[in-house]
């Protein structure tokens, strides 16, 4: 009984390290994609906020990114037609121009785009969030 326990336990520990080394290769994976997308966007005009890495059986990235006037669609137009063997990259560049094209569609003039937040999973997502004009500016005459 002993020995089928030990067995049993043995298997069970083989099972753990191969999926825990699977989340690592995959980790790294994303974390080089990851790196080279950051450059790319800063070279096209973004401002990097944040980075966050969450480990795990699936991965997580999260980049929270800074727009202003020098980001333009013809830069990221660019991007797309340079890195067209990269599907991770030209996906989350694409959902970017549709973004940007869609930043003027919140009219509500008290309203400003405060960042975008781009996260890297098993499905590569963008979130935009608008923030109040008037608490930004108060803050920065405060700072």
């Amino acid at each position: 009984m002993a020995l089928n326990l030990n067995r049993l336990t043995g298997g069970v520990q083989g099972a753990t390290d191969a999926l825990a080394s699977m989340a690592a290769e995959k980790s790294r994976e994303m974390l080089l994609q990851a790196n080279l997308l950051l450059q790319l966007l800063q070279s096209a005009g973004y401002g990097i906020g944040s980075l966050e890495i969450e480990m795990g059986l699936s991965p997580k990235i999260t980049t929270k990114l800074r727009t202003g006037p020098a980001v333009t669609e013809e830069k990221l137009a660019a991007i797309l037609r340079d890195q067209a063997d990269k599907k991770v990259i030209t996906g989350i560049v694409a959902l970017l121009i549709q973004a940007n094209r869609l930043r003027d569609s919140v009219t509500v003039e008290t309203l400003e785009l405060g960042e975008v937040q781009i996260i890297l999973a098993a499905t590569p997502n963008i979130t935009m969030q608008w923030t109040d004009r008037t608490n930004s500016k108060a803050t920065t005459a405060v700072a």
